[in-house]
């Protein structure tokens, strides 16, 4: 039980007799193979994202996030640029007060 192989989604063991679900290094129990988004159970073939740490989400939520990070993205500020003068009055404060 302690060593044996463990399920990325929920950590418990699984028995050397029953069937899983493989994507790159990581082993899921068959229920465990889900988007997390919508909790829908993944099968052989359809496409999905995996993320870094081993999390599951299906096609069509992945690419719904992605449409709604894209559209956020022209919300953010523009980049503030600073100019010489500034940059040395920092360098100053930051040599007087570290």
């Amino acid at each position: 039980r302690r060593f044996g192989t463990k399920c990325t989604a929920c950590q418990q063991g699984i028995p050397p007799t029953q069937v899983v679900r493989k994507a790159q290094d990581f082993v899921y129990h068959l229920h465990c193979f889900a988007c997390i988004i919508c909790s829908r159970q993944l099968a052989t073939g359809d496409e999905f994202y995996l993320m870094e740490d081993g999390r599951l989400v299906c096609k069509e939520d992945y690419e719904t996030a992605k449409q709604n990070d894209d559209s956020e993205a022209g919300a953010k500020r523009p980049r503030t640029t600073i100019t010489a003068k500034q940059l040395e009055t920092l360098k100053n404060a930051y040599k007087n007060s570290p």
